[in-house]
């Protein structure tokens, strides 16, 4: 591509769990009257749909609650830096309850954003911490990131959907026909790391996890058990980020926080993927590693970070997510029936940072285009890496043979990939910058959270299933029911060290 982007040689994707937008950076630009330096696509004024002190609000049996800033301690915790605690519904009908303030909408209804409080209120009372958001002060972080480089204030999660759905959607432009994470089923289905492996191109998945396997890995177990190379602990991105001994950054990189409390060094290691109610200070302290390892990179000037989160998680948003969503592939209508990815989710955090970046930009879709939403990766690489035919030699001989396997090529050419919006026109400057800023957390961390009895989110359970597949000697789709039941039986972190380590 005749732009920067073809000045990046490595991509880096870090992705979060259960954010909204703002929840996080709701309020980027309130002291700036909530206008930042730059837009793209241009306009007159730039702007930036962040949140305003009393304009938002929801209604539950009959008391007005604005969204507001920072978030206090609320019972038992106390702690503002869990919430909300307990955990919000993530599953599809509620997360339409929460868009709509119904559970039914009539056909071709508006979301009006109505439903969170009285959603919340089905696992808190009361439920007015769901309207409660980190400012600049709480979340310095990404706060400082997205100022200082460029943040999406429109990028959708993928559809409206939990975990698992929409994680495979950043890997496969598709959730293969599931809207909850169901029974952790197998997802057997092309990913990008395919795509790469057939052409010989360098990737690697980074999760901050010793005991735990990849979620990543795990959910796609059935194209990707062959590749277990490619799969590495977090310290391993630090030194390839700094190309230590010789080992380089991949190509293409996506980076999995720490999901699940696990044993340490003479500790405990707690949660650091802000997925309420986990302490958001832990994962303030991750992202600024992930930054400041890219930061302080040899490849700096050749790496493009894209900063996001998987899904809202039930945590408040005022902004409609679109409708009309071009159709997936494969399963372009969910397994019951009811839902044809007509629609995108709520609006999650989307940061670009890049020496190629100008500071202080908030960048959207053009007009009359499909929204930025996760399979904007996926059409990123596709024209970044000129993903439309085979490269390598195996490739090109199986190609040759016909024998070659064109899912490869064609989940790439999907109608959801082909209309999304790429990163290109972020890359707007011609010279790398030098003015990457230091950036650590400023937030306390304290140990409220750093409780045994705290219940397991359904994604957690997600995990303690692929991590008993993967150390069964019965292939793992044998006993996808029996581990996805005894992982949902379980329900506090007490129980998830015993089930993993039954001699703790």
């Amino acid at each position: 591509m005749a732009s920067a982007l073809g000045n990046i040689k490595h991509i880096v994707v870090l992705m979060m769990e259960n954010r909204s937008f703002d929840s996080l950076l709701g309020w980027l630009y309130e002291k700036e009257n909530n206008q930042p330096p730059y837009n793209i696509p241009e306009q007159g004024v730039p702007s930036n749909d962040g949140l305003i002190g009393r304009r938002y609000s929801n209604t539950f049996r009959d008391r007005q609650v604005f969204a507001s800033h920072p978030p206090t301690g609320w019972a038992p915790q106390n702690n503002p830096n869990v919430v909300p605690t307990p955990d919000p519904h993530e599953e599809f009908e509620h997360i339409t309850n929460q868009l709509f303030g119904t559970s039914t909408p009539a056909p071709g209804a508006i979301p009006d954003m109505s439903g969170f409080l009285s959603d919340y209120a089905t696992v808190a009372d009361p439920p007015d911490q769901i309207m409660q958001s980190f400012g600049p002060t709480e979340t310095n972080v990404i706060n400082e990131i997205a100022r200082n480089f460029a943040v999406c204030d429109a990028w959708f999660a993928s559809c409206p959907c939990q975990t698992w759905p929409n994680r495979g959607f950043v890997h496969t432009g598709s959730s293969n026909g599931h809207i909850n994470n169901d029974n952790y089923e197998l997802y057997d289905i092309e990913t990008i790391f395919n795509v790469l492996e057939d052409r010989g191109i360098s990737w690697g998945v980074f999760h901050d996890s010793t005991v735990i396997p990849s979620l990543t890995g795990g959910q796609f177990l059935p194209k990707l058990s062959m590749h277990g190379s490619r799969f590495y602990h977090i310290s391993s991105f630090f030194r390839h980020c700094s190309n230590l001994n010789g080992f380089p950054l991949p190509t293409y990189s996506f980076v999995e926080p720490r999901f699940m409390p696990e044993p340490g060094l003479f500790k405990i290691d707690y949660p650091e993927d802000y997925h309420p109610p986990h302490n958001v200070c832990r994962g303030e302290q991750f992202l600024a590693q992930i930054y400041n390892a890219v930061r302080s990179s040899p490849y700096r000037d050749e790496i493009l970070l894209i900063i996001t989160y998987d899904e809202h998680g039930g945590c408040y948003d005022h902004v409609p997510p679109p409708a009309n969503a071009a159709s997936p592939e494969p399963e372009p209508v969910s397994r019951d029936g009811s839902f044809h990815f007509d629609r995108f989710g709520v609006r999650v955090p989307a940061i670009a940072v890049s020496s190629y970046v100008r500071a202080g930009t908030v960048f959207r879709a053009p007009p009359n285009s499909a929204p930025y939403d996760h399979t904007s990766i996926l059409a990123t690489l596709r024209d970044w890496l000129g993903l439309t035919g085979a490269t390598s030699t195996w490739a090109r001989l199986k190609d040759w043979l016909n024998v070659g396997d064109t899912s490869k090529v064609q989940f790439l050419q999907s109608p959801r990939i082909a209309v999304a919006p790429t990163l290109e026109p972020v890359l707007t400057l011609s010279e790398p910058r030098t003015d990457w800023p230091v950036i650590e957390a400023q937030c306390k961390l304290d140990r409220v959270d750093a409780d045994l009895n705290v219940p397991l989110s359904d994604v957690q359970k997600s995990l303690l299933a692929i991590a008993k597949r993967k150390a069964s000697a019965e292939p793992a789709a044998t006993i996808q029911t029996e581990t996805a039941l005894e992982a949902k039986s379980l329900q506090t972190y007490r129980d998830a060290m015993h089930y993993l380590h039954p001699e703790l």
